[in-house]
């Protein structure tokens, strides 16, 4: 297969170094009649480029068939993100914001868990959410939300309209936008001239040291390091002048940003993370070869255990039908004939199948009802909320799997 030109830079310097195989679109979720149907598939690959230091999927999915009418992740379901994102907004409001007139922007504002609090600090705060069901829900909390994708063009619209933003944000958004050269035009046609843009996004360290390799699908274009950021910004008259890493979603990493010519200094945590990047590899292709290698041990090490419990006769289910579900169910060859089914919390999942292994998606409630031997967590970085919410399963007897680094009962 030829090679492909890495995405920002456009240099023949894209390393190949993780396939994951044939892949459906991780948000998919499929009705009983669909299962008759031939499912889309795209080959989820990675790539390094030495050049400019971005981690990238070399094979990209046309983001209208993932971000639509009916996306299936509502961000306010989770307790831990809305706590998470409370703290975000009290920093912004205390620290970020000068202006009362001037507005605010967050792009990918989903059903408005995050823009709800920043309103609060500002009325004047402005969702940009191209999926139209989750964001219906967030205008009908009373929220002001654009139902586009970001450009230059809607940029440019969105500050004659509403003016200049004192605070661009984005909550595990930037690495699902495929050019982001175009976003950097955005930033520059959005931002006031001491404006400020947050984004906070899966960290690319915590990725490979903690082989989460179930944060790479099809919505997440990138997997950013603080090196990979600093050298893209800097192209396009931006630059981070803070970083901040974070516990969501497994290990992520929140960058604060601004104009090249802003009065704001650049903190010593911009330098000392890049340091620490050089420190672990990151800008050397033998860094994600390694990388490769443990993920498919990983998976070995799960199939082995699942495949054990089922031969001593063991009950398993799968719990959260979360996007990582779909990369590991396919990557690790995992379907009905493993788990009886996959519960969750997502009202509009239930009654739905798996992408790609076809496992039926029910309540939680089926959960309880009667509890299997073992519950493998799907979504691992919520672990910890999972198995605090449910000690009743514990207290029958049953017990909780997870696979990150790599498998085993906890």
């Amino acid at each position: 297969m030829p090679s492909k030109p890495c995405r920002i830079c456009g240099d023949d310097t894209l390393h190949p170094f993780l396939d994951l195989g044939e892949m459906p679109i991780a948000n998919a979720f499929l009705t009983a009649d669909q299962l008759r149907q031939p499912e889309y598939k795209f080959r989820l690959r990675t790539g390094f480029c030495s050049h400019c230091l971005m981690v990238q999927l070399i094979d990209v999915v046309d983001p209208k068939m993932l971000f639509h009418d009916h996306y299936a992740y509502y961000s306010s379901i989770s307790r831990v993100m809305d706590r998470h994102f409370a703290g975000l907004a009290e920093l912004i409001g205390e620290s970020l914001l000068y202006d009362r007139e001037l507005p605010l922007y967050e792009i990918g504002s989903n059903d408005g868990i995050l823009l709800e609090k920043l309103a609060r600090w500002n009325p004047n705060a402005v969702g940009i959410e191209p999926s139209t069901n989750v964001a219906e829900v967030a205008r009908n909390k009373g929220l002001t939300v654009v139902g586009e994708f970001l450009t230059p063009a809607l940029a440019n619209e969105l500050a004659a309209k509403y003016g200049r933003a004192q605070l661009v944000v984005g909550g595990n958004v930037l690495c699902h936008i495929p050019d982001l050269k175009e976003l950097a035009k955005s930033l520059d046609g959005l931002l006031d001239e001491e404006g400020v843009f947050v984004f906070e996004d899966p960290y690319l360290l915590e990725i490979v040291t903690q082989l989460a390799y179930d944060q790479i699908y099809d919505e997440h274009v990138y997997y950013f390091s603080v090196s990979s950021l600093s050298r893209l910004f800097e192209s396009h008259g931006l630059r981070l002048f803070r970083v901040q890493p974070i516990p969501v979603h497994g290990g992520s990493m929140r960058v604060f940003g601004c104009r090249a010519g802003s009065r704001r200094p650049t903190e010593s945590s911009v330098g000392d993370q890049i340091e620490l990047e050089q420190e672990n590899g990151l800008g050397a292709p033998e860094a994600y070869t390694v990388f490769a290698e443990r993920v498919a041990q990983s998976r070995q090490s799960l199939i082995d255990l699942l495949g054990n419990l089922k031969r001593e006769g063991k009950r398993l289910i799968g719990y959260a039908a979360a996007s990582k579900a779909t990369v590991i169910l396919n990557y690790c060859g995992i379907g009905p004939e493993t788990l009886e089914y996959v519960c969750d919390t997502t009202p509009t999942k239930h009654g739905l199948f798996t992408p790609g292994t076809h496992v039926p998606i029910v309540p939680i409630e089926t959960f309880a009802a009667d509890y299997p031997d073992y519950a493998f967590v799907l979504a691992w970085n919520h672990l910890k909320e999972i198995v605090e919410k449910e000690s009743a399963f514990a207290s029958h007897g049953g017990k909780f799997i997870t696979h990150i680094p790599t498998a085993r009962v906890v």
